[in-house]
């Protein structure tokens, strides 16, 4: 009889053993789970400043590019200064380059998640609709630029002159970023 006592006693401590650390294992894979939902706050946090920051990187360097650059290019200096505009074409575009890399980063951070942060949940909202602005915004600047380069080749055309620009060439084109049906940016 005592060994049978004792099996139960030795079965009913496993038991307790076995569900006490079941349940300290879930304790800890929530615990594991929480921590990593805050760091990835955190990174989303992170990223999204980095992304506003080039933002309006972006938005004072078009502001600067139509007043000091777009603005004075005339036909009779369009030759003569093309080099110089195309390079300030690249460096606009490699800022475009940059916010993307972020927008990438927080495609895979911010798809289909929910935080529990409203703010971190208008983050990943929010940050579609500026970068489809910015991309649009950006092909729109190109495509009038390479409109001016068009009609200036047409004119220098017509008075037989072999003074002709290229159009710059881009990567980017319009989009609907965050699938509303509508392009935002694109004038």
């Amino acid at each position: 009889m005592n060994i049978r006592k004792i099996a139960y006693g030795l079965l009913c401590l496993s038991f307790v053993l076995l569900f006490s650390g079941g349940f300290s294992s879930f304790l800890a894979s929530l615990r594991n789970d929480h921590q990593q939902v805050l760091r990835r706050m955190d990174d989303v946090s992170g990223t999204f400043e980095s992304f506003s920051t080039k933002t309006t990187h972006f938005e004072e360097f078009r502001d600067e590019l139509y007043t000091e650059v777009l603005g004075n290019v005339y036909y009779d200096t369009m030759f003569v200064t093309d080099e110089k505009v195309k390079e300030t074409l690249t460096e606009y575009e490699g800022i475009v380059d940059d916010i993307t890399k972020d927008a990438r980063i927080l495609d895979g951070w911010c798809g289909n998640v929910y935080y529990p942060e409203a703010t971190i949940n208008n983050m990943c909202i929010n940050y579609k609709s500026i970068y489809e602005q910015v991309i649009n915004y950006y092909v729109t600047d190109i495509h009038t630029y390479n409109e001016n380069v068009q009609k200036y080749n047409e004119y220098q055309s017509a008075i037989q002159s072999t003074f002709l620009v290229d159009p710059f060439q881009t990567k980017y084109q319009y989009i609907d970023y965050n699938h509303d049906n509508t392009y935002d940016g694109r004038e």
